[in-house]
């Protein structure tokens, strides 16, 4: 018994160890994500100069820790002076052109990356530990190991485990807080109320998703008021609280100290400055981002007048409403305002099919056994909610922003088949050892292209564009790929229509950029009949996202590519024909 115990808490260390080697390994295959290089460029702009004016639509606590080990580094920063930053106080974009020239040009991308994507993988891996310890508080060791499986094992989790982003730090603050909530439901004590506070505190500053805590708090606090099982809470009394209105005071407690920590976080992030850097000659444009929406206008001019958050918040918050609804692509359809099918299907398609088929098995458990206690409803309860917010919202762009509904699904998940495996059926048991060593294969089959997995019930990542596209698939993380298959078939130089602001010539990529590509530099060039015979086309863009005119590859889609690169960039040969006339969509 004594040495299942110990095998129980050894594997609870191995099993995030295994999430961390298949995160970091198949990272070195990868070149940095769309959005990555700003990020990481914002990050160190906030913490060396204490400027928020680039990339101020999302709070700053994620890109500071990415950007924090980079203090170390000596960089070369001689070509982002002052006057050059100030720029980005026109032109938010020319942030981007700063981070290009910080990560690309005057520096290492690949040491950079390095450094900030070992942050990533340790919040990343504590968000593993966190499922791990809530199922075991809930349903025991053997359900702490599932659920850990679960997560160190889902491709969809290794895949943004190591970008640049805040979707997966967001899953970890969003379940971490809602565990300690859970907590102080159950026991009231200085522990629980300052964890479960300070947790929602820096939810504040990781994404501005963060509202949706509160009404998963709020259902789960009126739960507690109405159910049977007492309060217990040392900070006042030593004695149960049955009473429903003691019960209401102590749950506003809770909220209200959580919303003032809240508060005060967001203030010490952006350094108790409202200016998003000290002493700069103009405001940033907040009336010209909300000029369409004239209540949104003066609510974010009331703010700034009265001081009440710091300026690049409201500026912030101004520019990811303006961009709430955007243009996205669906089971070949193209929208400009999004789909509301859109997270019902990416679910769907992206998540194992070894869990999908769990979840069937365990709602049918649920169903027909009805176990005891209210851990389901504490469980499924924040996921659904954050669910319909993400429905609701309309930003289609990609599954990373459901990815916080996961760990509360992989802890009922986990306790359920728990309860399944000790009812002693054999064919329970071998169904479950099944769907695990399916995971396990299908996981490791997967590597290092977790970015692009699709579940093996709509046929696997080679059919992923059909489904979705962007960062579900496609997001500019396969250039050192392609330049291997240029070395390889010995092409000096193609065509290449790139979804990505990673730098091509950086990996030795030797190309004539097609419109949409951000180093579209030369715009006639690929219409000249001596352009070069291959032609490569990010699947984004080949799927008519986020270019001029969603058909200008369209006839490219019937035809075979000569190569796919990693289920993300197609390359096809062109004759001289084709190249005499030009690529664009007559």
């Amino acid at each position: 018994m004594e040495l299942c115990r110990c095998a129980k808490r050894v594997f609870y260390f191995v099993l995030p160890l295994i999430f961390v080697v298949l995160s970091l390994g198949s990272v070195a295959h990868k070149s940095p994500t769309y959005d990555e290089t700003v990020h990481l460029f914002a990050g160190y702009s906030y913490l060396k100069w204490g400027d928020y004016r680039a990339n101020p639509e999302h709070p700053p606590l994620v890109k500071m820790l990415a950007a924090a080990p980079l203090l170390a580094l000596d960089l070369n920063t001689s070509g982002i002076t002052p006057r050059e930053r100030y720029k980005v106080q026109r032109d938010k974009n020319y942030g981007w052109v700063l981070a290009h020239r910080l990560v690309f040009l005057d520096n290492d991308a690949e040491t950079l990356f390095l450094y900030a994507r070992v942050v990533m993988v340790f919040l990343a891996a504590t968000l593993a530990l966190y499922v791990g310890r809530w199922a075991w508080e809930l349903y025991g060791g053997e359900a702490a190991l599932i659920a850990l499986f679960l997560i160190c094992f889902d491709p969809n989790f290794i895949a943004h485990s190591t970008i640049v982003q805040t979707d997966l730090p967001f899953a970890l603050v969003l379940f971490s807080a809602t565990y300690f909530f859970w907590r102080s439901l159950k026991a009231l004590t200085w522990f629980n109320l300052t964890a479960t506070s300070l947790s929602f505190a820096v939810a504040a500053v990781t994404k501005f998703s963060f509202v949706a805590i509160i009404p998963i708090w709020l259902v789960l606090g009126a739960a507690k008021l109405f159910s049977r099982e007492p309060l217990q809470s040392p900070i006042t009394t030593p004695q149960l609280i049955t009473d429903r209105w003691h019960r209401a005071a102590l749950v506003g407690t809770i909220l209200l100290v959580s919303a003032v920590l809240g508060y005060l976080a967001i203030w010490a992030a952006y350094q108790f400055r409202f200016e998003a850097i000290l002493f700069q000659r103009d405001k940033l444009p907040i009336a010209d981002l909300s000029a369409d929406h004239s209540w949104l206008g003066w609510l974010f001019q009331l703010c700034r007048e009265n001081y009440l958050i710091p300026e690049a918040l409201v500026y912030g918050l101004t520019d990811v409403y303006r961009y709430m609804e955007r243009s996205s692509y669906l089971l070949g359809e193209v929208s400009q305002n999004g789909f509301w099918l859109y997270f019902p299907v990416a679910f769907l398609v992206k998540t194992p099919a070894p869990t999908l088929l769990l979840i069937v098995m365990a709602t049918i458990y649920t169903v027909v056994r009805r176990p005891k206690g209210n851990a389901a409803f504490f469980l499924l309860i924040p996921g659904l909610i954050f669910f319909l917010f993400a429905v609701w919202s309309r930003l289609n762009v990609g599954l990373r922003h459901i990815l916080p509904i996961y760990p509360f699904l992989f802890v009922w998940l986990a306790g359920t088949a728990s309860l399944m495996w000790r009812s002693g059926l054999r064919m329970r048991r071998a169904a479950l050892l099944l769907l695990g060593v399916w995971l396990c294969g299908s996981t490791l089959w997967t590597y290092p292209n977790y970015l692009a997995y699709f579940n093996e019930f709509v046929g696997g990542p080679s059919r992923g564009h059909l489904f979705l596209v962007d960062s579900n698939l496609d997001w500019g993380q396969d250039l050192k790929a392609l330049k291997e298959w240029m070395t390889r078939n010995q092409i000096d130089k193609i065509q290449f229509a790139y979804f990505g602001t990673a730098d091509p010539a950086y990996y030795k990529i030797d190309a004539d950029y097609l419109p949409g590509s951000v180093y579209h530099t030369q715009p006639e060039l690929h219409d000249v009949a001596s352009s070069p015979p291959y032609v490569a086309i990010s699947e984004t863009f080949l799927a008519g996202l986020y270019v001029d005119n969603p058909a200008r590859y369209a006839r490219f889609r019937a035809r075979n590519p000569v190569a796919v690169i990693n289920h993300s960039i197609r390359i096809y040969k062109v004759g001289a024909d084709d190249r005499a006339r030009g690529l664009d969509a007559k």
